[in-house]
């Protein structure tokens, strides 16, 4: 099922602001965990970004070893913010045809 809502420029300069300010990398999952009542995505994507910060400059890594079994919007979450998290996509994929990626 989809739910969906609009917002104009005020409310979505609010709502990316408080997706940020709680940890969220976006805000439909900001939105998603509020009107549930729960906290799980932005747990995660917390996992993920401190485990990438630990990381050594060069380190090759994929999504799942920071997360086991990351749900798929995670993974498209980490490539669509790899300039702030500081990683790039390699080229090829590894043997299970999972994106990889390198630490700056």
């Amino acid at each position: 099922m989809r739910v969906q809502f609009s917002v104009d420029s005020n409310e979505l300069s609010k709502l990316q602001h408080l997706a940020s300010a709680n940890g969220y990398p976006d805000v439909p999952t900001y939105c998603k965990d509020i009107s549930l009542e729960e906290r799980t995505y932005a747990n995660l994507w917390d996992k993920v970004k401190k485990g990438i910060g630990k990381m050594p400059s060069g380190h090759v890594f994929a999504l799942r070893d920071l997360i086991q079994s990351p749900p798929a919007n995670l993974g498209v979450k980490l490539y669509e913010n790899q300039a702030t998290l500081g990683i790039a996509v390699n080229a090829k994929k590894d043997s299970l045809n999972t994106n990889t990626f390198t630490k700056l």
